[in-house]
């Protein structure tokens, strides 16, 4: 609310390729298969801007999906891409997702943009919320937020504590069913685009 309506959102995840970061060998084969993956960096970190972005818009789906990918690293991902670049438009808002192999440095970061001022989560951490005041002015206030108590602060400890029914999980939570099924929806319509050098239209 502080912030305003949400009007824009940039999402960027990814590392400098999983050969790169030396995972081991079943992860690599299955991460880099087109099959089983389903892509390449498109499908391995494009989910996690997607599915914070199905969370922000209340499990909205985006009006279309317009996605760019490349192959820059063609030597260690001869089947896949490494580099996507997805945009969602929602009409009243809009998302880029930028989801590489091709990071020098590991993120996983985002920003929000809305009417009167933006968030900026910098890393799991550190959130700084910016207040517009005049053309270029702002005050900033940085929140440094605590480690995460348990079951959440662990996927396995919280999918145990769902399977048990210690934690309810809301629709469209960001580990919900109804907001990956949107995550995967969009995702296709993503590759889809991609392929065809064409923007999708969702229903």
């Amino acid at each position: 609310d502080s912030i305003g309506d949400l009007r824009k959102v940039v999402i960027r995840d990814g590392h400098r390729g999983p050969k790169n970061i030396g995972i081991n060998k079943e992860f690599l084969d299955w991460l880099t298969d087109p099959v089983q993956n389903g892509g390449g960096a498109i499908t391995d970190f494009g989910c996690y801007g997607v599915n914070l972005m199905t969370w922000l818009m209340h499990g909205r789906k985006p009006k279309t999906v317009t996605a760019v990918t490349q192959q820059l690293q063609a030597v260690n991902n001869p089947k896949v891409d490494d580099e996507a670049t997805i945009i969602l438009d929602y009409g009243d808002a809009n998302a880029l997702v930028q989801a590489s192999w091709n990071w020098p440095i590991g993120r996983k970061d985002l920003e929000i943009y809305g009417t009167r001022g933006a968030i900026y989560a910098d890393n799991r951490n550190t959130l700084r919320v910016r207040i517009a005041e005049g053309y270029d002015g702002y005050q900033e206030k940085t929140n440094t937020l605590p480690a995460r108590p348990g079951p959440w602060n662990d996927p396995f400890s919280f999918f145990a504590a769902v399977i048990r029914k210690e934690v309810k999980v809301e629709p469209y939570d960001l580990s919900s069913l109804e907001n990956n099924l949107v995550v995967m929806e969009i995702l296709d319509a993503a590759i889809k685009s991609a392929k065809s050098r064409k923007t999708v239209q969702l229903n």
